[in-house]
């Protein structure tokens, strides 16, 4: 993970977090999830990021703001630079890093399956990239007998065996029973913490996972705040988001923060299938868990089988062609209706001079205003990911808008989204100073195909 901060990430601490520096509280009252996501959501909207409003002439989009957020807030809470400094030179001390979503660097898996409800800032020690590899998360109560802590340990090792990391809450119990399984086994895990980052990051016991790469622990609040149990709450959605399935060993009925976090995904969420345990003393949280969806525990006995699990239900039994096989009837494949009309859509726009508007799409086809939108759209992302794919070359927002053919306001929307997907970065040109962007690997698709 990157030491420095980028502009991005420290406006959006700036604005989010409480920099917790020997305060018992912070001298302005940090933005809220809610009040921080109107804020980002308007700021989309004037075509702006976060780190605009660290520009020395930001009083303008500062005033703009208005309609969503008190200026005066805004201010005291864009000055605290220099807490931010002693807030950053803290962390570094212990080895913490920081990341925000608009880091290429932020857990993807996060920002695809949680979108906007992904935390704005995450705070880590360890190896990062653990966190986009996926696994099985295992979570349960803090007060659990022995027996429970020696079948979750036991979890934890075969997970390591098959190669896959344990991510769990970091709290004593089953999560950190889980998690010791897997690291004493040799095995990866990430605790996602709702509290005492800066503890744990020091603490002995992982100190040797943590500069192996062996464990990742993250934190969507501060390293130093305190136990909350609504933060508790909250993070029990990135346990379940970072993993490929999920196991429940033990749970209260309807009430504590397993329950409250299983309960979410079986009934709001879905993000992975959840399991509850069967052998054993079966408490009545499991079998209520049951009956919102969960799913038995098969009790694998060896890695391939818990692979298997983890791969998700047919996988294992249907391994995926050779490349040459699915590569030709690709080829041959007949295109849907929708598709044929799209492809005569493109020839027409491949060959019309000037700039490419709405209006004119839509008055030149006789078509809607809506399905014109649409189909530009489309044209754009699919001509736009031409541009960048297996090229490293950069370009401005200008050089692009002549490429598409497209009005220079009308980049931006796709760029962002690119760059917040982290498949294109935003470069400043040191000789010229201008602003250009450059593909950081294989582009997808901006929007789906029905838009």
């Amino acid at each position: 993970m990157k030491a420095e901060l980028s502009p991005n990430t420290q406006a959006i601490l700036l604005l989010t977090a409480p920099l917790v520096i020997g305060r018992s509280k912070p001298s302005v009252n940090p933005l809220t999830a809610g009040e921080y996501g109107r804020l980002a959501r308007l700021l989309r909207e004037l075509h702006r990021e976060p780190a605009h409003l660290l520009e020395p002439d930001a009083d303008s989009l500062v005033e703009e703001c208005r309609i969503t957020l008190d200026p005066g807030q805004l201010q005291g809470l864009l000055g605290r630079g220099f807490l931010l400094s002693q807030a950053v030179e803290r962390w570094r001390s212990r080895a913490i890093w920081v990341v925000s979503r608009a880091d290429a660097q932020y857990p993807q898996r996060l920002k695809k399956r949680l979108k906007d409800g992904a935390p704005p800032v995450l705070y880590g020690c360890g190896d990062a990239s653990i966190l986009n590899t996926g696994g099985l998360a295992v979570v349960g109560s803090r007060h659990v007998n022995e027996t429970l802590i020696a079948y979750t340990e036991d979890v934890g090792r075969l997970t390591a065996a098959s190669r896959h990391a344990v991510i769990s809450g970091g709290a004593r119990g089953i999560d950190q029973a889980a998690m010791g399984g897997a690291l004493a086994a040799g095995g990866n895990a990430v605790g996602v913490m709702a509290d005492g980052l800066e503890k744990a990051a020091v603490r002995r016991e992982y100190r040797e996972a943590l500069m192996g790469g062996r464990l990742a622990l993250i934190c969507p609040y501060d390293p130093a705040a305190r136990f909350h149990v609504g933060h508790a709450m909250q993070r029990n959605k990135l346990i379940y988001a970072l993993a490929d399935a999920a196991l429940v060993v033990n749970s209260d009925d309807r009430k504590g923060g397993t329950w409250a976090g299983a309960s979410e995904q079986l009934t709001r969420l879905n993000l992975v299938p959840v399991y509850v345990r069967t052998r054993g003393d079966v408490t009545r949280g499991l079998s209520e868990l049951r009956k919102l969806g969960a799913k038995p525990w098969p009790n694998p006995e060896t890695a391939q089988k818990l692979e298997s699990i983890l791969a998700g239900p047919g996988v294992a039994a249907s391994p995926a062609p050779e490349p040459a096989v699915l590569q030709e009837p690709l080829l041959t494949t007949h295109r849907s209706p929708a598709d044929e009309l799209f492809a005569k859509v493109t020839e027409l726009l491949q060959h019309m001079d000037g700039p490419r508007t709405i209006d004119r799409v839509a008055k030149e086809l006789q078509i809607p205003k809506t399905l014109a939108g649409d189909w530009l759209k489309r044209f754009v992302d699919m001509k736009l990911r031409t541009l960048f794919k297996g090229s490293d070359t950069s370009r401005t927002i200008p050089e692009l808008a002549q490429a598409l053919q497209i009005h220079r306001g009308q980049v931006p929307p796709y760029l962002k989204h690119l760059v917040k997907e982290g498949l294109v970065e935003k470069v400043k040109d040191k000789r010229s100073g201008r602003v250009r962007y450059r593909s950081l690997g294989l582009i997808g698709p901006l929007f789906g195909r029905g838009n």
